[in-house]
């Protein structure tokens, strides 16, 4: 077994460890005390960090699609935000690409699709792999809708007015193109029966409702998606070969150093799976090469074993 492999099985042993810990102190604790407990295991798993967790992540988020009927583009605007907020808040040592940074990719403003309407995976992670991301957050607001339900005891039951929002975050692995995260999110909160027209399809919703419901979903969402990228292994990507230069697109920001020396893996074979969506296989390691020059988002690097490197191959820090 490589010390890579054994790497990994020890890191998913220090999880399962984690979460059987979590799930009995919930039990002795009682259930008052559980979505505390809950946050606090969150924040274990993401310190049990993955391979090569001296590395920072790269992700980049885009725009949500809104899908439903309301004409309200500050809906997106406001989820963004408080997605964005709540992910740097939960992984401080992620770097987050979002709309409106300078050199914010356009790939990533129009995403690559196939003729069915879904994104084209193959085509997100390949582009991903060039600018030197490790996973890329998209997904859509797909529902908002208002319930009204009877609340109270025998005849003093009254109608309570509801806003249901429901969001879809997905996201996508720049190695492999699977998705690490694709997941709804769902929340409601009470409002004023006077608020109701505020949820016609050409109306804005009104700004309170906003600011609590997104907040709150935001929570969530950003707790599932930080855990799905720390705990993903880090890997670089090779773009291209010049001789016996290699470059990588990845720098100094996330904290490559001259003399790191990294394990390189072929990973431009496929396969296609269902709806032909098509996924990169990681393959096995074909050398080593040493850093010899760092800039802020590229590398240049050399060969010190292997024969056959090439652009698009992946490459993993020397354990």
């Amino acid at each position: 077994m490589s010390k890579t492999t054994k790497t990994h099985v020890v890191n998913r042993y220090q999880v399962a460890a984690v979460l059987f810990l979590s799930l009995i102190l919930s039990l002795t604790t009682g259930c008052s005390t559980y979505s505390s407990m809950e946050r606090k295991t969150k924040r274990m798993v993401r310190d049990l960090r993955a391979p090569g967790s001296d590395l920072k992540k790269r992700i980049a988020i885009t725009l949500f699609e809104n899908k439903t009927s309301f004409a309200d583009k500050e809906m997106q605007k406001s989820f963004l935000i408080d997605l964005t907020e709540k992910i740097m808040s939960s992984c401080p040592d992620v770097l987050l690409e979002k709309p409106g940074d300078s050199g914010y990719p356009d790939f990533l403003v129009k995403l690559p699709r196939k003729a069915s309407g879904r994104i084209d995976n193959y085509d997100l992670a390949k582009s991903g792999r060039r600018f030197g991301l490790n996973a890329m957050v998209t997904g859509a607001l797909n529902d908002v809708r208002v319930d009204k339900r009877k609340k109270g005891i025998w005849w003093f039951k009254e109608i309570h007015h509801y806003v249901q929002v429901q969001i879809v975050a997905e996201v996508y692995d720049t190695e492999t193109g699977a998705k690490l995260l694709d997941e709804s999110f769902m929340r409601e909160i009470e409002i004023d029966e006077s608020d109701l027209e505020s949820t016609s399809a050409n109306a804005e919703i009104k700004a309170y409702i906003k600011d609590d419901i997104f907040k709150h979903i935001a929570v969530d969402t950003g707790e599932k998606i930080c855990n799905a990228v720390v705990l993903d292994p880090w890997t670089g990507h090779i773009t291209s070969t010049v001789g016996d230069k290699i470059i990588l697109s990845s720098g100094e920001r996330v904290g490559i150093k001259p003399g790191d020396i990294f394990e390189v893996y072929n990973s431009t074979d496929t396969f296609q799976g269902v709806e032909g969506h098509r996924f990169f296989i990681p393959g096995l390691k074909t050398g080593e090469i040493k850093i010899t020059a760092v800039y802020p988002d590229t590398a240049e690097a050399v060969r010190i074993s292997g024969q056959d490197i090439q652009a698009g191959f992946t490459v993993r820090p020397e354990d």
